[in-house]
């Protein structure tokens, strides 16, 4: 089946490259109001004309993306907890009409956005948005979101990006486990919940046992596309010289998209260059310690000596080869050695209790300090201009550490990082009325920087963590 920027072709070049939109995924994300056959015909009739406003045709022949929270009336009366609370039903979405011609992949229940130019479900933000949903008792939404998951895994094998054509080629870190057991452990019959999603976690699990496992064991992001991406085409169109020169730039750039991190130092052999981009070559300890949590999971809930086995093997090479002299470490497999890049990824294992007790105190005196700044914690401490770097810090990754630092008995570092993050978020709330998708933890008072675009409003996983480090705070 073709997708929409296949269909229109010519148009689908000429809209993207014209200039005339600032953010590109405005244009990929709209909905095709007139039939296909038709806009194109008029299309190729008009657009030599004298008078062809190709804005006006856009404006006449798509409906853009709405955002419906812009709808939500900010109060500077409530709290921050009672503006989330109140901003839940906006950023909710009906299932998909399937009648519609545009980019969105339509899904059977309900799911939430994040919120502002992010319009669909994000796979690896709903584990985040599910801990603020299950906090304010919005459980039949989560059953709603793990359906759609499972649905996407029957339907394409894996759980992709998001529910847009343009991201069925990738996934996103593998959460899926997490949000089951997190689901489970939040129900009265936790085994029917387990059962209920058991074979979707087990085809979980091989897709990211074939093109993204080597042969060593080691896990990678990949991506099956290796051209410009969709949603971003006129931005990577400027790279095309240098993808001549190097065929695997855009997948290793895609495969930097399934990461989310996207994008970072941690995926450049030269940090400031994102020509240097070389992400598949790169085995993360976050994507391997998520792993480890669902082939863990999977043993417990089937007794499979072959998931035992991958579980030990893998946490095995997470305290041998992951870790290293200078710490937890992703690996770049060229070298065979650790890549030496810094980053809030170190937490992971400490997350799904992979390191040892002597590892764990590692981290907390090596690479806190690096990463600690007065908001909260750094993706990196390098300052490159993207925006998985510093000066930046993302809720993702606060909560991470805050549980893993938790689990191993750092309990003072953790409550102090979660109120700092705490913090970080009301200065901008009481500022600005709203939570946003990213954060400047170096001095929160200002915005974040970097990136492909700018700040968002909303934010779904700003929000389920801000909720979910109130309640933990409160123990």
């Amino acid at each position: 089946m073709n997708t929409i920027d296949q269909l229109l072709g010519e148009l689908f070049v000429d809209l993207h490259t014209s200039g005339i939109w600032e953010d590109e995924k405005y244009i990929s994300d709209a909905e095709l109001t007139t039939p296909i056959v038709e806009v194109l015909a008029l299309y190729n009739d008009e657009k030599s004309g004298t008078n062809f406003n190709l804005k006006s045709f856009f404006e006449k022949h798509f409906q853009p993306a709405q955002a419906v929270e812009v709808d939500f009336a900010a109060d500077p009366n409530r709290s921050p907890e009672e503006h989330i609370r109140a901003l839940w039903p906006y950023l909710h979405r009906s299932a998909d009409p399937t009648d519609v011609l545009s980019t969105k992949v339509p899904l059977p229940h309900s799911y939430i956005v994040p919120g502002g130019r992010f319009q669909e479900v994000y796979y690896w933000d709903s584990y985040f948005t599910q801990l603020g949903l299950l906090a304010h008792g919005h459980r039949s939404w989560v059953g709603d979101l793990l359906d759609n998951f499972a649905h996407f895994i029957d339907t394409y094998g894996h759980i992709p990006n998001g529910n847009r054509t343009y991201f069925l080629s990738r996934s996103q870190p593998p959460f899926f486990a997490l949000m089951v057991d997190a689901y489970a452990k939040s129900s009265e019959e936790p085994m029917d919940v387990y059962d209920r999603y058991l074979p979707a976690l087990e085809k979980e699990y091989a897709f990211w046992s074939t093109e993204h496992r080597n042969e060593e064991g080691k896990t990678t992001y990949w991506d099956a596309g290796s051209s410009p991406r969709i949603e971003m085409y006129r931005t990577d169109l400027e790279w095309e010289g240098h993808a001549k020169k190097h065929p695997l730039f855009f997948q290793h750039l895609r495969a930097a998209c399934e990461s989310g991190w996207d994008f970072s130092s941690r995926w450049l052999s030269d940090p400031m260059d994102l020509g240097t981009i070389h992400t598949m070559d790169i085995a993360p300890v976050d994507l391997n310690s998520l792993l480890l949590f669902l082939e863990e999971l999977l043993f417990n809930l089937t007794g499979n000596k072959v998931y035992e086995d991958a579980a030990y093997e893998r946490k095995l090479k997470l305290q041998t080869e992951f870790f290293t002299e200078d710490g937890f470490q992703d690996i770049d497999l060229r070298s065979g050695t650790g890549s030496g890049a810094v980053s809030a990824a170190v937490f992971y294992p400490l997350f799904v209790g992979a390191a040892t007790a002597d590892q764990a105190a590692f981290t907390v005196e090596q690479h806190l300090p690096q990463l600690l700044e007065a908001g909260g914690l750094l993706t990196t401490p390098i300052n490159s201009g993207q925006q998985w770097d510093a000066p930046n810090g993302w809720a993702p990754l606060q909560w991470i550490a805050v549980m893993g630092l938790d689990r191993y008995g750092f309990k003072k570092e953790a409550r102090d990082l979660a109120t700092r993050w705490i913090r970080t978020c009301d200065i901008i709330y009481n500022a600005r009325g709203k939570f946003v998708e990213k954060y400047n933890v170096v001095e929160p008072e200002n915005l974040s920087k970097g990136g492909e675009y700018d700040v968002q409003d909303g934010f779904g996983w700003s929000n389920g963590v801000y909720i979910a480090m109130l309640e933990y705070l409160k123990k």
